[in-house]
């Protein structure tokens, strides 16, 4: 058990694990992820290929080698915490108070002077000093010697150890959103919808638990026409309604539901084209833009379903127009032609909401979108929290102590030494020291 725990203690095992786990994430940069297989097979060599598939570097992140090296470093660095840690402790629980001379003579901060007197009628005039000027004093009497002590900043002996707890923290998260969570890519036509997207390179499809519906899709372009932003109207369909419309997903700004996120990553034509028609609602709202395919029910929440039939470039000679089927729950389907640019029109027997209008034809897109899971992603925040924590603790704050003495002197005058020590930054503490030694003297003046 010995050479076990001095196996998971040893700085070594720490330094091997850190340039495994940096080398390891190099190749995982070089070499992109989670790519179709039969992307690799156009890009490496057979050999290459076949070794790389071996080794998982096609999705190193989640490969039981990559996972074992955080679970390494995780208990490492763990066990590295809990066996340093009691020393830490030990010098905070159990501080020395008792300035004697051997203490005195090793202090990088030291001053003595006399006064007339004797030290129980001094003790208290220099403990309320010292509680204005410093911390307050512990106090502690030895015959004719008083001896005090106080400290500050005592937290920053713990900062490195809270550094520690949230590497851990941000690890245990990272090997939480690895296993229990997923990424993929979904491409969606305008108009239809996905329950299930393929990871991990297309290995295996995972279940949303939900339906995910491409509304519409546009690009917008500078006057250069170089694609300026290119945007997908996503609605979720859950339970069989729809529970959540975004109509910008725009990149960095994506839809999430239930723990999932589709961010807006690519897109392309689908080929032929669709019909773009405005849904406009009711007490002024703006209308909601539509793509139909041909033969696609599209459904408008509190109203039906649309679908585009046919299309004509010159309908009873008044230019181009679209013929739709609106389908309502009980009521039988109604058709309605509307030409493009028109007024908006509606269907045939309706109650006329809402009304449609139909802004032409346009070419069938579809939307790229990186989904992602991972429920690892809050532990890892918490971590970087405690990370910050953890070094405003050990960088910005010093553990200060200062000592005082009243004991009687040879020459029967009372003799006061004062100390004082600092972790670290002990130039700015010597500031501090000499304020304190000021003050100190300067009682009774």
């Amino acid at each position: 058990m010995d050479r076990l725990w001095g196996f998971f203690t040893s700085v070594k095992l720490a330094v091997f694990t850190l340039i495994a786990l940096a080398v390891a994430s190099v190749f995982g940069t070089l070499v992109e992820q989670n790519l179709p297989r039969e992307k690799y097979r156009e890009i490496y060599k057979d050999w290459a290929f076949e070794l790389m598939d071996r080794t998982d570097l096609f999705d190193m992140y989640h490969s039981w080698w990559f996972l074992a090296l955080l679970v390494l470093f995780t208990v490492n660095l763990a066990c590295c915490t809990i066996d340093r840690f009691p020393k830490a402790l030990n010098v905070v629980r159990n501080p020395r108070t008792k300035l004697d001379d051997d203490l005195a003579d090793t202090l990088p901060l030291a001053e003595r002077w006399k006064r007339k007197g004797a030290a129980g009628e001094w003790a208290p005039r220099y403990a309320d000093a010292l509680s204005s000027l410093f911390a307050k004093p512990l106090v502690a009497v030895e015959g004719e010697e008083v001896h005090m002590y106080a400290e500050a900043g005592m937290a920053s002996r713990f900062g490195v150890y809270v550094t520690h707890l949230s590497i851990i923290v941000i690890f245990l998260g990272a090997i939480v959103g690895s296993v229990a969570g997923f990424k993929g890519f979904a491409n969606i036509p305008e108009g239809e919808s996905v329950s299930q997207v393929p990871v991990r390179g297309g290995s295996r499809m995972q279940d949303l638990g939900f339906t995910l519906r491409c509304n519409s899709f546009r690009v917008e372009t500078y006057p250069s026409g170089q694609p300026k932003a290119y945007i997908s109207d996503l609605s979720v369909i859950d339970g069989g309604r729809e529970v959540l419309r975004k109509r910008n997903v725009v990149v960095n700004d994506p839809l999430r539901y239930k723990g999932i996120w589709f961010y807006q990553a690519s897109y392309g034509e689908a080929g032929g084209a669709v019909a773009r028609v405005e849904v406009h609602g009711a007490g002024g709202s703006p209308p909601e833009v539509l793509s139909l395919a041909a033969g696609r029910p599209v459904a408008i929440p509190g109203y039906g379903f649309v679908s585009a039939v046919e299309y004509r470039q010159d309908y009873q000679g008044a230019g181009p127009a679209l013929r739709l089927i609106v389908e309502k729950p009980g009521v039988p389907p109604s058709e309605l032609w509307l030409p493009e640019g028109g007024n908006p029109g509606t269907s045939a027997g309706g109650d006329g909401k809402p009304p449609i209008s139909f802004r032409g034809l346009a070419p069938w897109m579809f939307t790229g979108l990186q989904v992602a899971r991972d429920p690892g992603v809050g532990i890892v925040w918490v971590g970087c929290g405690l990370m910050i924590l953890g070094i405003v603790m050990a960088f910005f704050l010093s553990h200060r102590r200062v000592w005082l003495r009243l004991s009687k002197g040879a020459d029967g005058r009372l003799e006061v030494v004062l100390g004082g020590a600092a972790n670290r930054n002990r130039l700015a503490f010597e500031k501090a020291f000499g304020k304190i030694r000021d003050g100190l003297k300067g009682v009774g003046a």
